[in-house]
């Protein structure tokens, strides 16, 4: 199973990159891989099946002029700070959807284990820390393939959660974002390294997979190219 350590570019890339990454293994062209990297400048995503006025503070998000890239995987919107976090993808074939979610949650626990936090997973796609939130997933399916991708909030600056914005039916059953969510530094009571985050998501992945360094294939960078405007255009991020 291939290994990409990769470090930040911007949204519309890293999406394009990501679907690009689950069409080709659906059709045998790549190998599985578990991708390390994160988005740069700070972005907020949305699932592709939420409307954007429901869930994102657009006043907040021009005034900090942050990005926003709609997701062609489900799920809530999701924070991805420059510089408190690392994003990390799994494309995985011949595998159900929960039980990609329950082996990736595995080597997110150890991950957090290595960092001296017991970490749960929480069906359907988090995992939580002392009741908080510190690591979501989202996924899609093509054919036998699946791809999820997820946070791993080590110094998320906890300011951004005004971003998202909850309809109030759910709220009241879940809690505000900044209610629900924490990162690995304050939980700590110490500041969290990039360097130090990195390398106990290595050790989580490597003990639930066996990973051997590689790159990105000529296909993946010429298709991934091509995705770009997809990612880039507000005919698919406002298309709810």
């Amino acid at each position: 199973m291939r290994l990409l350590v990769e470090t930040g570019n911007s949204g519309e890339r890293q999406m394009a990159l990501d679907e690009t990454m689950l069409l080709l293994l659906s059709h045998g062209l790549v190998d599985e891989t578990v991708r390390l990297w994160n988005f740069s400048p700070t972005t907020l995503t949305i699932g592709r099946f939420l409307s954007v006025r429901d869930w994102v503070n657009l006043e907040v998000l021009q005034e900090k002029r942050v990005p926003l890239i709609r997701r062609f995987t489900g799920g809530g919107p999701a924070l991805h700070d420059e510089s408190g976090e690392i994003t990390w993808s799994v494309a995985l074939k011949d595998m159900e959807m929960m039980s990609a979610y329950e082996r990736i949650a595995k080597a997110l626990v150890i991950a957090l284990e290595k960092l001296g936090l017991e970490g749960k997973f929480v069906p359907i796609n988090d995992v939580v820390v002392n009741g908080k939130k510190v690591v979501g997933m989202a996924g899609a399916k093509k054919g036998k393939a699946v791809l999820v991708h997820g946070t791993f909030m080590f110094n998320t600056d906890l300011s951004l959660m005004s971003l998202i914005k909850v309809p109030k039916p759910k709220e009241e059953i879940r809690g505000s974002p900044t209610s629900r969510v924490s990162n690995l530094s304050t939980l700590l009571g110490r500041e969290v390294s990039r360097d130090e985050a990195l390398e106990a998501l290595l050790m989580g992945f490597s003990s639930v997979f066996q990973l051997r360094e590689d790159d990105l294939t000529p296909l993946e960078l010429e298709i991934s190219n091509q995705l770009i405007y997809k990612y880039s255009n507000n005919i698919w991020t406002f298309v709810r």
